[in-house]
């Protein structure tokens, strides 16, 4: 599993919005300027965050984004599975019907525990743990 620019631009918006600690919404224009994201790039961003329900916008002179909850109930696995999907590392696991020899291979189980230990910490980690770190 590789964390793609997509990711690594969703968690810099969502961090930056987490640290405006704003209540009104924020300009995702400001929010992309802040952390270098490309707006275009942002819009696409935000398409996957609310879809996901991790925001809120509004729109408007007044508009912007919002949290769609506190930041201590979204977790860095949240961001990741809203932008990338599936966090697993390996094809086997996505999909078992994609290796004949899953029923019998000794390796496809290590990748399984990888596969839960990624997920695992990925959500002991909260939107707000990173603005605080």
């Amino acid at each position: 599993m590789d964390i793609t620019r997509r990711t690594d631009y969703a968690i810099r918006i969502m961090t930056a919005l987490t640290a405006a600690r704003s209540d009104v919404p924020v300009s995702l224009r400001e929010l992309a300027g802040v952390q270098d994201v490309p707006y275009a790039f942002a819009r696409n961003v935000q398409r996957d965050l609310m879809t996901a329900g991790l925001i809120t916008t509004a729109r408007g002179a007044t508009g912007g984004l919002a949290l769609a909850r506190p930041a201590e109930q979204i977790t860095v696995l949240d961001i990741v599975e809203a932008t990338h999907g599936d966090t697993s590392i390996s094809v086997c696991t996505r999909d078992p019907g994609w290796c004949e020899r899953a029923g019998s291979c000794s390796v496809h189980r290590i990748w399984k525990e990888a596969d839960a230990l990624v997920r695992q910490h990925l959500r002991s980690k909260t939107l707000a743990g990173l603005v605080t770190e």
